[in-house]
């Protein structure tokens, strides 16, 4: 049986809040759209670009037993959650795998319970990305250790990178964002996306920061925010990328690698996840 529910993102892309709802039923808008640009010839257009339509899912959102007071309860949490700032998304599970769409609630109407006792209310809502699956904590690389240096005539420090996976796989018509949290200790983080050729095509810089231990920066390309944690206090960090490259991490479609400027005396780690959008 399907289930649906209205869940808030996190910073990090962590579900904060949830309300699950009894029983949808009516539904409509969860299926795809593409619109095709093209160029029209005599005989063959001209393909030139694709791209998914975002639909209103409109749904009967059924409350069942205490039906007044759950609908007057999923209104005050609407209402909480209806500003810009907050990351509202629907959730679907049909079974196989939960998909999310972040958006608004547009329209909840208002009816009078039926002869059973219960609540039916139509509601849309309206969709800013199209459905996707939080790919969690699939990134990781940090350094084995810590790294040993010799401070004497010729200095060296040694360490060695650990994998988890440094690779995301991207099956959609275009790119998705990535999310990374760089902590530990690391000079000056620069985290790139590289193709399946080795060639970075995107990369984000942080020229005057230099993370400590207690410390992290998170970049989150899916509510375009970055954040930085001096180890007390959290703040938007957004605007000191290095100018010359990218603000955010999106992974084109395909196989990416992501990579960081670890130095072998760091002892930073990397954790990343992906929004793997779909049809």
């Amino acid at each position: 049986m399907r289930k649906f529910a209205f869940v808030v993102f996190d910073i990090d892309n962590t579900i904060l809040d949830r309300f699950s709802l009894d029983l949808v039923t009516e539904l409509s808008g969860l299926g795809f759209k593409l619109t095709l640009s093209t160029v029209n010839g005599d005989v063959e257009n001209i393909l030139t670009k694709v791209v998914q339509e975002k639909i209103d899912a409109k749904m009967t959102i059924n409350f069942v037993k205490n039906s007044y007071q759950k609908s007057n309860i999923l209104v005050q949490w609407l209402q909480k959650y209806s500003g810009a700032d907050a990351r509202l998304a629907l959730e679907y599970d049909d079974g196989t795998k939960k998909r999310y769409s972040e958006g608004k609630v547009v329209q909840l109407d208002k009816s009078e319970k039926d002869e059973f006792g219960d609540l039916a209310q139509a509601a849309t809502f309206r969709p800013l990305t199209p459905f996707f699956q939080n790919i969690q904590n699939e990134i990781k690389i940090e350094m084995a250790a810590s790294g040993k240096s010799y401070p004497f005539k010729y200095p060296y420090a040694y360490g060695k990178n650990q994998v988890t996976n440094d690779e995301i796989n991207n099956p959609y018509i275009l790119d998705i964002p990535v999310t990374v949290k760089i902590s530990g200790t690391v000079e000056h983080p620069d985290v790139q996306l590289l193709d399946e050729a080795g060639d970075a095509y995107n990369r984000v810089r942080f020229p005057d920061l230099t993370l400590q231990e207690g410390q992290y920066v998170l970049i989150n390309s899916a509510s375009r925010k970055i954040w930085y944690f001096d180890g007390a206090t959290l703040v938007d960090y957004s605007a000191e990328t290095d100018p010359s490259f990218d603000t955010f991490l999106r992974a084109k479609t395909g196989i990416s690698k992501i990579s960081i400027n670890f130095a072998p005396s760091d002892s930073g780690i990397l954790t990343g996840s992906w929004r793997q959008y779909s049809l």
